[in-house]
């Protein structure tokens, strides 16, 4: 592993090289000069940038310095361009929201304050040795899922990203989430409070870069094992998004992940569709109201016109009732479809869940309705090892 530091501070460039080459509680523990792991402190500007990352071609880089004008972001961006695999951290200060933006977008990974303490630079490097570990780790060919609202309203997003993360936190798989609610997507808040660092509309416009690499640079991470794709932070964004990024995109996470968890929105465009051509699974998720099965039977109709099987689809009822006047064997009959799950009605639970911003599986794992998810997640993982297809929340309870 090579890691370059390029600044004209060279204050900056001795404490920070001190910091990863000489401290114990370094994460790289560079201690020695072999060409394995060694850390290279480079005098100079921006212009600079591009000759020694050619140069030396490290895994890591650390710019210092201030990026005023576009022709130094162009130099950025070019580094990030040509070198996909490079992690390229910025070490500025005052720095506006707009900006940081910009940068990140171009291809920057992280930015750091102009002075960092050591706290910081191991933070930051703890996050790169992670993102390098899972993107080599071996992997099957991972599993697609996708959740969809019969109505607006239906839970789907609480229950994909509850499932997410309980299918990394509980079983130990490394997931991915990926929000494709294109116009009004929220699905980051349910699971964190921070910002992502991209939405998939970035991923758009840097489509020529989409690699393993660039892609989990680009999500926030929940867990270690966990990664969300915001959907875009606009409306209007979604129209940069095209199927064939959705193929792309999905292409790169089902080698990387075991799990990839789609929350599609309502709309059934072409967009949407690609995504669904892709998935193993079909969750469709309503609740038992008549406008809830009125839409939902409109909605597998449309599943069946465009060729997906009812092998595929499996519906989920939130918040379920017992006592309900329509019957899980009602929504059967009426859906011509079997119910894979009942998630029953804990709503206390689940808005202050969500309202903190955090899994159920976290904020009440004793509750009931944490236990029926995580007796899903436990069936999910063990029919994927079975590559079983049919009939696997047949033990589930329903009430």
């Amino acid at each position: 592993m090579i890691v370059t530091v390029i600044s004209k501070n060279q204050q900056l460039l001795d404490t920070t090289c001190q910091i990863l080459t000489k401290d114990n509680s370094s994460p790289l523990f560079l201690s020695d000069t072999s060409d394995k792991h060694k850390v290279l402190p480079v005098e100079g500007d921006i212009w600079k940038v591009m000759s020694v990352v050619e140069e030396e071609k490290p895994d890591l880089l650390l710019f210092g310095g201030m990026v005023d004008d576009d022709s130094e972001l162009h130099v950025l961006e070019q580094v990030a361009s040509q070198f996909h695999n490079l992690y390229i951290v910025l070490l500025t200060s005052g720095m506006s929201s707009e900006k940081l933006m910009h940068v990140m977008r171009i291809g920057v990974r992280e930015v750091l304050s102009a002075s960092p303490t050591k706290e910081e630079l191991i933070g930051m490097v703890s996050r790169f040795k992670e993102r390098m570990y899972k993107t080599k780790l071996p992997t099957d060919h991972g599993e697609v899922l996708a959740f969809i609202p019969c109505k607006g309203g239906s839970g789907a997003t609480f229950i994909a990203t509850n499932l997410a993360y309980i299918l990394a936190a509980q079983e130990n798989k490394r997931v991915a989430l990926i929000d494709l609610n294109l116009q009004l997507g929220d699905a980051s808040l349910f699971l964190s409070d921070i910002k992502p660092p991209s939405s998939i509309a970035d991923i758009a416009d840097q489509i020529h870069r989409l690699d393993s690499t660039f892609l989990a640079s680009s999500m926030l991470q929940i867990l270690p094992n966990l990664d969300v794709l915001s959907s875009p932070y606009e409306p209007d964004q979604a129209t940069k998004i095209t199927p064939d990024h959705i193929s792309k995109l999905i292409k790169i996470l089902v080698e990387n992940y075991d799990f990839v968890i789609l929350d599609i929105g309502r709309r059934m465009d072409a967009v949407s569709i690609r995504a669904l051509d892709k998935t193993d699974f079909i969750y469709p998720v309503l609740q038992q109201t008549l406008p809830f099965v009125r839409d939902a039977k409109r909605l597998i109709e449309a599943l069946f016109s465009l060729g997906y099987s009812s092998d595929k689809i499996r519906l989920i009822i939130n918040r379920y009732d017992k006592k309900s006047e329509i019957t899980l064997d009602d929504v059967s009959d009426t859906l011509r479809l079997k119910v894979a799950a009942s998630i029953p009605n804990n709503y206390l639970v689940v808005e202050q869940a969500v309202n903190h911003g955090v899994p159920v599986y976290k904020f009440a794992r004793d509750s009931q309705v944490s236990q029926v998810l995580m007796g899903i997640g436990a069936n999910i993982c063990g029919n994927k090892l079975k590559k079983e297809k049919v009939g696997w929340f047949e033990k589930m309870i329903s009430g």
